[in-house]
């Protein structure tokens, strides 16, 4: 194993608040899985849209309601710009 694909497979180095632990278990909790998966990607800094397909994707914003804490972390992280203008377009139909 190379030291690039070792540096690939780390794991974020990230902190996952209380509120946010509650909204993915309270997703969980009550079956809806993909919005889980969303708000996990989301917590730990990626873009959803890389993993799920665009139409999906914005079905379950659509559906659910991001809490503020990831809102928060989601407009501070750099790469995820471009998501957070989708959903300010879909707030404002």
């Amino acid at each position: 194993m190379t030291q690039e694909s070792f540096q690939h497979h780390q794991l974020c180095n990230c902190t996952i608040l209380t509120e946010e632990w509650e909204a993915i278990l309270q997703a969980i909790s009550v079956g809806k899985y993909s919005w889980a998966c969303v708000l996990m990607l989301h917590t730990a800094g990626y873009n959803p849209l890389t993993y799920i397909p665009y139409r999906t994707y914005i079905r379950l914003l659509k559906n659910n309601s991001m809490p503020d804490t990831i809102k928060t972390r989601k407009l501070q992280h750099i790469g995820a710009k471009f998501v957070a203008i989708k959903i300010k377009m879909m707030e404002l139909d």
